[in-house]
Parts: C-alpha cells; sequence; structure tokens
C-alpha cells in the first residue's frame, strides 16, 4: 500500500470507489450495465398470393376477330385501369382509358378504330400492357400481344398471347 499512497491521486480515487460501494449508489447500474446483453429474433413468413395481383389475365376474340377484349380478373375491383403499347425503342407509350370496364373483372374492349391502335396501326403485332391501379395504390399489370389485320375491309384484331 505504501506505492499506491505516493501515486497523485490514488487515495481519492479508491476512497470515492470505497465509498460507492458502501452507499451503493450506482451499484445496480454498474452491474446491470456490465452484464449487458441482447437477443433479437425475427420471423418472417410471405404470403403464396400477393394482394391486389391479377388471378387471371386473357385476350379473347368475337366472331370475325374485330373485337379483342382483354379481361383481369383480380380478388377486388381496382380503382383505375389503363393500358399502353410497346413502342419500337422498349418504352410504353401513353396510357388510355378507352373502354375501360371496372370490377373484379376488368375488362379493355379494343377494335381496329380505338385509340391505341390507330396510334399504332403499323406496329403488328402490337404489345399492350394493362396497368390496374388499386384503392391502396398499388399497381399490378399483365401484357397481351395482338395482331392487326386491315384492308380488304377485314379490320380484325387477333389475340396472339398473354402474360400476368
Amino acid at each position: 500500500m505504501p506505492r499506491l499512497r505516493s501515486t497523485p491521486g490514488a487515495t481519492l480515487a479508491v476512497g470515492a470507489f470505497v465509498l460507492t460501494v458502501l452507499l451503493g449508489v450506482g451499484g445496480g447500474t454498474a452491474s446491470a450495465l456490465w452484464q449487458q446483453s441482447a437477443t433479437a429474433t425475427m420471423a418472417v413468413t410471405a404470403s403464396g398470393t400477393w394482394p391486389n395481383q391479377f388471378a387471371g389475365f386473357t385476350c379473347t376474340n368475337d366472331n370475325p376477330r374485330q373485337t379483342a377484349t382483354l379481361s383481369a380478373v383480380g380478388s377486388t375491383a381496382p380503382t383505375a385501369l389503363s393500358y399502353a403499347a410497346l413502342q419500337p425503342n422498349g418504352t410504353y407509350g401513353p396510357a388510355y382509358t378507352e373502354s375501360v370496364s371496372l370490377g373484379t373483372t376488368s375488362t379493355v374492349t379494343l377494335t381496329i378504330t380505338s385509340q391505341i391502335v390507330v396510334a399504332n396501326r403499323t406496329t403488328t403485332p402490337l404489345t399492350i400492357r394493362v396497368t390496374a391501379t388499386y384503392a391502396n395504390q398499388s399497381q399490378s399489370t399483365a401484357t397481351a400481344t395482338v395482331s392487326l389485320e386491315q384492308g380488304n375491309n377485314s379490320n380484325k384484331v387477333t389475340c396472339l398471347s398473354t402474360t400476368s
């Protein structure tokens, strides 16, 4: 102990330590900080089906193939439905809302005089992306490919394929 006494400030430090231990000031906090540990567990479960996704997407024709009807089936009705044509540069053109019917089965009706067809007459086959927007602002999309046959009074819009 003689060496400890000769160290400057040692006596004050030992006295403060003994006083803290004797009075119990901060003992619980010091012990808790010393023994602190934490464990966190997280579980994530993904649903098999996402809400507001199309359960089905089809393209059907009438008998002379002059009308193509795109049908999107969902668990809830969207608040808006729009469609756009794929452009030669790989982007989609302006969105159209002409001839749209909303519901749990929402439809788009296309003829040779539809705005999107008139604007893209030289593009065949024509790829059309349908976008449904729901009340919670989520969106669901699907595409349909149609061929356009003009001239000889045929005016056909024929469904070729769909993807959702």
